[in-house]
């Protein structure tokens, strides 16, 4: 009998019939054929949803999974590939991050730990105008041509009530602490409340 994986599946007397019969052997070595790409992928499905294992081609559909496609621009192939600076690297970055950063959206701190991310960049400072719903991303210049990118982002996640600016600074390492929920100033301590 001929070794085919569709013919070790089916029922004995069509495996009695194959000794006999070279269409079955045939009909089940083309059958075997047909499944083998589906098989082979699913044999791999473990590195396809790891963000880090991916194929470059499917790391802008694992950020649509997270809510991150818009951090992804359309290809001309009909995919899509990340829209930011150092590639897809961030990005996959982000996508393994993203429960913990979804989790604590609406804070400064998350806010911060985005960008940097998403930029390569550490030393944003998210600062709270007193007094008014505004917010202002100190942002270091070493992200000037990424500006549009840390614009996009911060337009996302701030909260809705809120306005906010993106100003190019000279600024040093984020502040260690969470400062809470970005929020009007009456609601929410700013940094110099915490620190008194």
């Amino acid at each position: 009998m001929a070794d085919h994986a569709l013919l070790r599946i089916l029922p004995e007397v069509f495996r009695d019939a194959a000794d006999a019969s070279p269409p079955l052997v045939a009909l089940s070595a083309v059958a075997d054929d047909l499944h083998a790409p589906v098989l082979q992928v699913l044999s791999a499905f473990d590195e396809l949803v790891d963000p880090y294992r991916t194929p470059e081609r499917m790391v802008g559909y694992l950020a649509s999974w997270v809510d991150l496609d818009w951090l992804t621009v359309p290809h001309p192939d009909g995919g899509s590939r990340p829209a930011l600076r150092n590639g897809s690297a961030p990005l996959r970055d982000l996508i393994t991050a993203s429960a913990d950063l979804s989790a604590r959206r609406g804070t400064a701190r998350a806010m911060a730990d985005f960008l940097t991310i998403a930029t390569g960049s550490s030393g944003f400072i998210i600062d709270e105008v007193p007094g008014a719903f505004h917010v202002r991303v100190l942002a270091p210049h070493t992200v000037a041509d990424q500006r549009g990118v840390v614009e996009r982002i911060v337009a996302t996640l701030k909260p809705a009530h809120v306005t906010a600016e993106v100003v190019l600074a000279d600024v040093g390492p984020a502040p260690p602490s969470d400062p809470g929920p970005v929020g009007p100033a009456d609601t929410q301590p700013t940094r110099k409340e915490e620190n008194a």
